[in-house]
């Protein structure tokens, strides 16, 4: 008992020191958690923005389009039927079909062209996968029959477009021929996702089936499935597909999200880097303070030598002092850290300090405000590991001012 008091008073000696220390570790643990969470903020929302706007938790496609998908082919197509959307909508999990028709097109306001997107789709079934409807900011989606188009609002900047224009979209047809798409402009939307809003057109599946000369074709029918089930229901469809000898696959959507999850993978590197950094910050900090309170306490470590204390209980002195360092600096930097992870959970990074509010650019599928993530178990490990790295640092340098000779410490020798 009185070594461990005599390790806690020493705290209190060299307390600007000791402060310093504290709070080096306490900044450090800050930072961590602030990217921590901000990094597991971007990667779940970018996760989201992918399902919920783009690919849906599966697509299924006929293999042979899937190797080709990025180019968008007309061939390889989906020739779809009502035995194949009952097939799906009747396996367990599923919970909307949407049929799409993706194909390239020039967009032409009667002034200037640029390429674009096309996506064709039945307004109804869209609805029951996406939550693309939710954010239109002016005018409305279309219905099937109507000869009109919804546009994202960076596109219709671009462009010069609003509510009622007619455009038209050139396409070449499956006959590898030129035909036109002649709509009016019936909504635009702005998307959490960002590539919604600059350069796809969404136009009705008919009438994007009948210009391009692919009769009842569709590329893929996207599905909406019970969370976390991908798997099971990936496993039920390619029974179903194989008994009925239908050339259909399912994918997941982590298949076509590839190189947002190499990020990821590449974020979780770039965290544990930080870590590393962290901890040598805090290794570095209390070494170094443990030498400097052997070099100041020569005398006072061979006096206690002198009075028969023996060397591990001298290790155990400064190893307690070490480990008090560790606990405050870790308890300041949660304090920190649960304050900036309450802001960035409440009010988000604004990503326009960095692209614009756009982050499309680097392969990140957000717009406007990255938001942060509580990750509890970030706090305690940090916190555990940092009494830890404290402990095993302080061994070291506390076993070299133990074996100091007794009489040379007292006459500084």
């Amino acid at each position: 008992m009185f070594i461990f008091k005599l390790g806690l008073k020493n705290l209190t000696r060299q307390k600007r020191r000791n402060i310093l220390i504290i709070f080096v570790i306490a900044f450090a643990f800050f930072g961590y958690l602030m990217m921590d969470s901000l990094m597991n903020g971007m990667e779940e929302m970018s996760f989201d923005n992918i399902k919920n706007y783009d690919t849906g938790n599966i697509q299924i496609v006929n293999p042979a389009y899937w190797e080709d998908r990025e180019d968008l082919p007309l061939e390889n197509l989906i020739n779809l039927n009502q035995e194949i959307i009952e097939i799906i909508q009747e396996t367990e999990g599923v919970l909307g079909v949407s049929p799409e028709l993706r194909f390239k097109a020039n967009l032409n306001n009667g002034i200037d062209e640029t390429a674009v997107i096309g996506l064709g789709i039945s307004f109804e079934q869209y609805n029951q996968v996406f939550a693309t409807k939710n954010y239109i900011v002016e005018g409305s989606m279309f219905t099937s029959g109507e000869l009109k188009a919804v546009i994202g609002v960076s596109l219709a900047d671009l462009m010069d477009l609003k509510v009622d224009d007619y455009i038209t979209l050139l396409v070449r047809t499956k006959d590898d021929t030129f035909n036109t798409i002649d709509v009016e402009i019936s909504g635009l939307v702005r998307a959490p996702n960002p590539m919604i809003n600059n350069g796809i057109v969404f136009v009705p599946l008919e009438l994007a089936q009948q210009a391009l000369n692919v009769d009842n074709g569709v590329s893929l029918l996207a599905l909406k499935t019970i969370p976390g089930e991908e798997d099971a229901i990936i496993k039920r469809l390619k029974s179903s597909f194989q008994n009925k000898n239908f050339n259909l696959k399912p994918y997941s959507w982590k298949e076509s999200a590839s190189s947002v999850i190499a990020l990821s993978a590449a974020k979780k590197g770039g965290i544990g880097t930080v870590l590393l950094v962290v901890l040598l910050i805090g290794m570095l900090g209390i070494i170094n303070n443990v030498i400097l309170s052997a070099l100041e306490r020569t005398e006072e470590i061979g006096m206690m030598k002198a009075l028969g204390m023996r060397g591990w209980e001298i290790v155990f002195v400064f190893m307690i002092e070490a480990t008090g360092i560790g606990i405050l600096g870790g308890l300041a930097g949660c304090l920190l850290g649960y304050i900036g992870v309450s802001w960035l959970v409440k009010y988000g990074f604004s990503i326009g300090y960095i692209s614009g509010g756009d982050a499309s650019g680097y392969g990140i599928p957000i717009l406007d405000r990255i938001y942060g993530i509580w990750n509890y178990p970030s706090f305690t490990f940090l916190f555990i590991l940092g009494i830890i790295i404290a402990v095993l640092s302080s061994i070291l340098p506390s076993y070299w001012a133990a074996k100091k000779d007794p009489v040379k410490a007292i006459y500084h020798r």
